[in-house]
């Protein structure tokens, strides 16, 4: 499956300057954003095609990439696509296998570091993987991301017999889940924003902002967590990265940007509001500030326009994909 696309697919750039956004968004969102969504689905297509074309059919799909890049829908959108080419496939979320809020390992400052592989329970996972590779079954754990532990109960996965498994988390790519696996029937595939919004010629936000933006709504919205418990995780959750997530980018065999271009004056409805209720004096009252100050630049889009079958539905709510 290496020879897929590997290191010589280059991934697509899309539009990202603000002037350029701002006057699709006020003179012709819809056009605006079906541009985008067709843009992005089309590469996901792509990567199907050359899946379904491969001569040895992979049996699973290892799907990573850092917070809130959107891997849950890129991962339904892709067994869409295969789905398209005659091939089945399930999701499997690794956030299932966390094993919950106290037993994740401890930093130094003595918080708990949910972004290290160590916070999954990974005899587990392997299992599960190894199962599904030669028998084609196994029992899922199912995470309850409300309480924030796991749930009692299991889900069975049950593969048919030219079925695909697409795994997607943060440490998809991480030699501790996959070096037990058979290369042979792996594809690996990282998912991130891969661009930043700019403004004759800067930089405005970064890509890691534009990631931000979206968790931080995701979290109020869905995971019960107020704006500024996302906003103090942000260092950590960047510290857990440099660690865990980007010193195995190179593994991949095709990577995926992520970016929306029409997202900034979409997501401003949710995000600003939690960012203005931030306390200026709290230690991430200056980020808080700067993003807020970002998002005011870009021209509203309402989020009734945004397609059910959107990645950013996945921050927003209202997809097809659930969260």
């Amino acid at each position: 499956m290496k020879n897929i696309g590997g290191q010589n697919r280059v991934y697509p750039l899309y539009e990202n300057d603000l002037e350029r956004i701002n006057y699709e968004a006020e003179h012709c969102a819809p056009a605006f954003i079906a541009r985008t969504e067709a843009a992005f689905h089309r590469d996901i297509r792509d990567i199907a095609e050359q899946i379904a074309s491969s001569p040895e059919l992979c049996k699973v799909i290892m799907l990573a990439g850092p917070s809130s890049s959107g891997k849950t829908t890129t991962a339904h959108i892709l067994l869409d696509a295969l789905r398209e080419c005659g091939i089945d496939s399930q999701v499997i979320s690794l956030d299932n296998f966390y094993k919950g809020e106290s037993d994740a390992p401890l930093l130094e400052n003595g918080r708990h570091d949910y972004e290290s592989v160590e916070a999954l329970n990974v005899p587990l996972l392997e299992r599960c993987l190894l199962n599904l590779m030669e028998t084609n079954t196994c029992e899922m754990p199912v995470f309850d991301f409300e309480h924030h532990i796991p749930h009692p109960y299991t889900k069975r996965i049950r593969l048919g017999e030219r079925e695909i498994v697409v795994v997607e988390g943060i440490h998809a790519l991480n030699p501790a889940i996959s070096r037990h696996l058979p290369e042979d029937g792996v594809l690996k595939i990282y998912i991130s924003v891969k661009q930043g919004l700019e403004t004759q010629g800067k930089i405005l936000l970064s890509p890691n902002g534009v990631r931000l933006v979206r968790r931080l709504v995701r979290d109020y919205l869905f995971r019960n967590n107020p704006p500024g418990r996302t906003l103090d995780m942000w260092s950590t959750v960047m510290d857990g990265e440099r660690k865990y997530i980007k010193p195995y980018r190179g593994e991949a065999d095709i990577t995926i940007n992520s970016m929306h271009c029409y997202e900034p004056c979409v997501m401003r409805a949710q995000a600003l509001p939690l960012l203005e209720s931030v306390e200026p004096s709290a230690s991430y009252g200056g980020l808080a500030n700067q993003l807020a100050e970002c998002l005011r630049r870009f021209t509203p889009i309402s989020q009734a326009l945004v397609p059910e079958t959107s990645l950013l539905r996945e921050f927003i709510g209202g997809g097809i994909y659930g969260e």
